[in-house]
């Protein structure tokens, strides 16, 4: 009753169930679903992995070795 004044509602009120069944078929039919319709979702993101190279100045030395050396 907000969008539609009450005088444009009397004429379903005049129609049966069939023609009013015809009418909403008809009226639902026009109407562009596009608009309506939510956002698509964008895919998702690919995560790469980055490989992990050793620096070849500083080589990797476990912790025991160092404190066996001192």
């Amino acid at each position: 009753m907000i969008a539609i004044s009450p005088k444009e509602w009397k004429v379903f009120a005049k129609m049966n169930l069939i023609e009013l069944k015809n009418v909403l078929q008809d009226l639902a039919a026009n109407v562009n679903l596009v608009v309506f319709a939510s956002h698509p979702r964008a895919p998702k993101k690919t995560r790469r992995t980055l490989k992990r190279t050793r620096p070849s100045k500083r080589p990797h030395v476990s912790t025991a070795k160092i404190l066996s050396r001192k």
